[in-house]
């Protein structure tokens, strides 16, 4: 059975989505969810948006990180996860041609940042779309969206959460999957891969438990591809 969450004063409803009010002291009128349930149901309306770039499996690792960090770091888990899975969402509104040049490490110059840009504010608008189908809660809405607003482009973080979703989204970047996926879409060879990595780790991350498991991550992928990585000149 999943674990069941306050949603306020605000209920949600949608396809069978089992929602029950919760009695007694201190929580007279309260609504509470299938927490499980609710997040099963958001990724499955947030899938068709994630096509453009095949950003599906991307998105389920990110969530799992997610849940990692949150048990050492703490933070809502009622903003950070549906931020997480709702933060790409935006590249289904972006030219296919234009998508290659807009991420990965040839993404330089200002074409690039106004590419990325464009899906942080179209992702947005999205998020806001199917958070208010499902009746999520307004106030909880209003922190999710500036979230996937800056997920890339914002540089000072107004909360843990937001902290958290973007680490969540660049440690994708270091698990075997993504490293695998992220060569092959980008075209890169695993030690052009692996040399971007070790050069932007030091600066990435924002929580310490998410750089400790990015460290983690890069000494596996140095060993799976020890034969394949050149030392940088």
């Amino acid at each position: 059975m999943g674990e069941w969450l306050h949603l306020g004063t605000v209920g949600w409803r949608y396809g069978g989505m089992e929602i029950r009010e919760e009695r007694g002291a201190g929580a007279s009128g309260e609504k509470v969810v299938n927490w499980e349930g609710f997040i099963k149901k958001l990724l499955e309306m947030a899938e068709p948006y994630l096509d453009r770039r095949g950003d599906l499996l991307h998105t389920q690792v990110a969530h799992e990180y997610a849940l990692l960090l949150m048990e050492k770091e703490g933070g809502d888990r009622r903003i950070v996860e549906p931020a997480i899975i709702l933060h790409d969402v935006g590249w289904s509104r972006v030219d296919p041609e234009e998508i290659r040049e807009a991420f990965g490490v040839r993404a330089v110059g200002e074409k690039a940042a106004r590419i990325n840009r464009v899906h942080e504010l179209e992702g947005a608008l999205i998020a806001r779309e199917l958070l208010e189908e499902l009746e999520y809660d307004p106030s909880l809405i209003d922190q999710i969206i500036p979230i996937v607003e800056r997920h890339d482009s914002g540089c000072e973080p107004k909360s843990l959460e937001e902290k958290l979703v973007k680490d969540a989204d660049k440690l994708w970047r270091f698990s075997r999957v993504g490293f695998k996926d992220e060569m092959e879409r980008q075209k890169l060879t695993p030690s052009e891969r692996y040399q971007f990595l070790v050069k932007n780790l030091p600066c990435w991350f924002l929580t310490k438990t998410a750089e400790e498991a990015a460290e983690r991550e890069l000494e596996k992928r140095a060993l799976e591809f020890e034969r394949d990585l050149v030392p940088e000149k």
